[in-house]
């Protein structure tokens, strides 16, 4: 669930966030849905899937978010461009594609770790 996890939030929701702030836009549109329910639905039936064909739709994912993040100019790519994942704090500034980039490594980082404690640690 984990993996499938992952591939929906890359799919879904990180392509198109950076897709969208690559054109000016502010990222908001991109996302199908501010309710959860969608994702959850989308990794459970993804997560029915063999472990392969999740990898490589979850490597696809990350090659198409290099790609964009690649096509960046710096000042655009660290100006603040969407009000996703803002803490809700009055005050708060909107987020850069940089941060939404390091936020989608960082993800991938935590389920990742999830996903190798279960390969190294699960039982024989």
């Amino acid at each position: 669930m984990n993996l499938a996890h992952l591939v929906v939030y890359e799919e879904r929701i990180a392509v198109p966030v950076l897709e969208a702030l690559a054109t000016g836009a502010d990222g908001v549109s991109a996302t199908p849905s501010s309710r959860e329910d969608w994702f959850l639905n989308d990794a459970v039936a993804l997560s029915k899937d063999e472990v392969g064909v999740m990898v490589a739709r979850l490597r696809k994912a990350r090659v198409r978010q290099i790609d964009i993040v690649e096509s960046y100019d710096p000042d655009r790519f660290n100006a603040p461009a969407t009000p996703l994942w803002s803490s809700g704090i009055h005050g708060t500034p909107p987020h850069s594609a940089g941060w939404v980039a390091t936020k989608t490594f960082q993800h991938t980082w935590e389920h990742g770790s999830a996903i190798l404690r279960l390969v190294l640690f699960a039982p024989r």
